[in-house]
C-alpha cells in the first residue's frame, strides 16, 4: 500500500513553477542561445566576406570581429545562466528526494514509494536531462567560439 507523504515533503505550486522554468531554461534557452549565435555569426560572416558570390580579402564591416565576439559572449552568458538554472532544478529535486527517502526510512516501512516520491523522481529525471542539455550546449558554444578564434575571417575552408 502506498502511503501519502507529509505536506512539507510535497512540492508546492510555487516550487513546481520554478522547476518548470529551470527545465525550460535547460531544454530550450541554452540550445536557443547556441542556435542564435551560430545564425548571427554565419550571417555576419557571409555578409562581410562575400559580395555576390565573390570572396573578399578583408571584411566589409570595420568592427567585424567585435560583432562576432560580442554575440558569442552574450550567447555564452545566457547559456551559462540557463545551464545553471537547470542544474539548480536538478540539485533541488535531488535534495527533496533524499529528504523524502530519509523520512520514509525512519517510519520503518519498506513499501512502495509514495505518489509524491514517484512524482519527485520523474521530475528529477527531467531536470537531469535539462541540466545535461544545458551544459552540453555551453560546451557547444565554447567549440563554436574556438572555431571563430582559430580560423581566419574571410578565408575559404579547405
Amino acid at each position: 500500500m502506498q502511503t501519502s507523504a507529509p505536506a512539507e515533503q510535497q512540492l508546492t505550486a510555487r516550487e513546481k513553477r520554478r522547476l518548470v522554468l529551470c527545465a525550460c531554461a535547460g531544454f530550450f534557452l541554452a540550445p536557443g542561445a547556441w542556435l542564435l549565435q551560430v545564425m548571427i555569426s554565419e550571417t555576419i560572416s557571409a555578409q562581410a566576406c562575400y559580395a555576390e558570390s565573390i570572396r573578399r580579402a578583408k571584411p566589409v564591416f570595420v568592427h567585424f570581429h567585435a560583432w562576432l565576439y560580442g554575440t558569442s559572449i552574450a550567447a555564452v552568458i545566457v547559456s551559462i545562466v540557463c545551464a545553471g538554472l537547470a542544474v539548480y532544478g536538478f540539485r533541488f529535486l535531488q535534495r527533496k528526494q533524499k529528504q523524502m527517502r530519509a523520512l520514509g526510512n525512519s517510519d520503518g516501512s519498506a513499501e512502495k514509494p509514495s505518489r509524491e516520491e514517484e512524482e519527485v523522481s520523474r521530475k528529477r529525471f527531467i531536470a537531469l536531462c535539462s541540466a545535461l542539455i544545458g551544459c552540453l550546449f555551453v560546451l557547444a558554444l565554447v567549440f563554436t567560439i574556438l572555431a571563430e578564434v582559430f580560423l581566419d575571417s574571410c578565408t575559404p575552408w579547405h
